[in-house]
């Protein structure tokens, strides 16, 4: 014998936890109240007019920026509410995802490129991010990159992380407040894992003995996949406190030894004491398979230049294979730095991430192979530059499309390679 009417009802009712959330609270007001709205306390196969997209990073429930503007009717009920009913509307929500581990809850909003005053938003901080429910920590001052740089430990401490679980069990956390996360990009951290479309340059390797640089690391998106494919070590480079903070916890929850460095001023030396020799004495000391510096790219051949011999005296150098340049929606500033990364000896990879018109694909594929022949011969260099393929990750806006240009650059075997001093 199946359900009687009353508990098919039930069913649907709390089929999704949103709408269950939400129909839990319209029970807690006057029937004349949601009457006037066109909304019932129960389903009564009114759910089409409520929100029901929804996103979970425990203990987080990210709802997209319409949630409270759409449907009319719904829109229209939520702005005749005070603000206390609206916070028991958010208990209701966060009560029904319980089970989730869901604490908090924030509206998002797209990653503006850039902030006040018109400035880039270098950091990518989550400028539309907006707080209904739980304490997210110190809300950010986003006048200037400078009211993000110089976090404390007891900063980090107070903020709200969040966490996602993607590809066979890799940990990525975040604050919210602070720095963002890309679902989007799961596709391509498949594709370095060698579980999605094709991903040259990683087949028939051994991986273990050669690195990786990402110049544009966050919070580890394409860092980890890597790591989890098996390379030796990857160096990254990322400018945001908060994204190195949750990289390193997201190295701690999936095991993987990580060395953290803060470039000074300058750029171009390390703010460690006992200057290189002793970062390169702690990094073979605990086994670090990741090392990233918290400055700016532009000192990334530098940097590595200078760390070279020292790890190169030891034994413990892997030459550089792969540089991922995955800065949106263009990360050309920093392609003239990874192509003097690059080591001479091997054929070299270079993911190349741009937001590319889906009309000028191919245009964009020609471009990025003359522009990186225009910088070998800037340095005086003949290499061969070949696009073997190109992915299109996501849409990213109507018409636009993140695509990957993984590319080639293959110098002449003839040629000895120029020490890393004279480059």
């Amino acid at each position: 014998m199946g359900p009687g009417p009353d508990k098919t009802r039930r069913s649907q009712k709390t089929s999704n936890p949103l709408q269950a959330g939400i129909r839990n609270f319209l029970a807690t007001q006057p029937p004349e109240f949601l009457s006037a709205h066109g909304l019932s306390s129960t389903s009564d196969g009114q759910d089409a007019s409520l929100p029901k997209r929804f996103t979970v990073y425990p203990p987080l429930l990210l709802l997209p920026v319409n949630a409270f503007t759409a449907p009319p009717a719904w829109a229209a009920l939520f702005q005749s509410l005070t603000e206390d009913q609206r916070q028991k509307l958010y208990e209701c929500i966060a009560a029904s995802f319980r089970s989730q581990g869901v604490t908090h809850i924030a509206v998002n909003a797209p990653i503006e490129l850039t902030g006040p005053g018109g400035t880039a938003n270098r950091m990518r901080s989550p400028t539309g991010l907006t707080p209904l429910l739980g304490d997210f920590g110190p809300v950010p001052s986003l006048s200037s990159e400078e009211d993000l740089q110089q976090p404390s430990p007891e900063d980090f401490d107070r903020a709200l992380w969040a966490r996602a679980v993607q590809n066979g069990g890799i940990v990525q956390t975040w604050a919210p407040l602070y720095t963002m996360f890309s679902r989007g990009n799961v596709t391509e951290k498949a594709r370095i894992l060698g579980l999605g479309s094709r991903f040259d340059g990683l087949d028939g390797e051994n991986l273990g003995d050669f690195s990786v640089v990402d110049m544009y690391a966050g919070i580890g998106y394409f860092v980890f996949s890597y790591l989890k494919r098996g390379v030796g070590r990857v160096w990254g480079f990322e400018i945001n406190p908060w994204s190195v903070e949750g990289l390193r916890r997201g190295c701690v929850e999936n095991g993987w030894p990580c060395r953290i460095v803060r470039l000074r001023d300058d750029g171009g030396s390390v703010d460690v004491e006992g200057g290189l020799e002793e970062l390169v004495d702690d990094i073979l000391r605990n086994e670090s398979r990741v090392v990233v510096f918290h400055g700016d790219n532009r000192f990334a051949a530098r940097i590595l230049a200078s760390i070279h011999p020292l790890l190169e005296a030891r034994n413990a150098w892997f030459p550089i294979r792969h540089v991922n340049l995955g800065l949106l929606p263009t990360s050309e500033p920093s392609w003239n730095p990874a192509y003097v990364l690059i080591d001479r000896r091997f054929v070299n990879w270079v993911h190349v991430h741009e937001n590319v018109d889906v009309k000028a694909i191919e245009a964009k594929r020609d471009y990025v192979v003359r522009r990186f022949k225009e910088l070998a011969e800037d340095h005086g260099e003949r290499p061969d530059v070949v696009c073997h393929h190109v992915e299109q990750v996501k849409t990213y806006a109507p018409g636009v499309m993140h695509c990957v240009f993984d590319i080639t650059v293959d110098f002449p075997r003839e040629t000895d390679p120029k020490p890393d001093s004279e480059r």
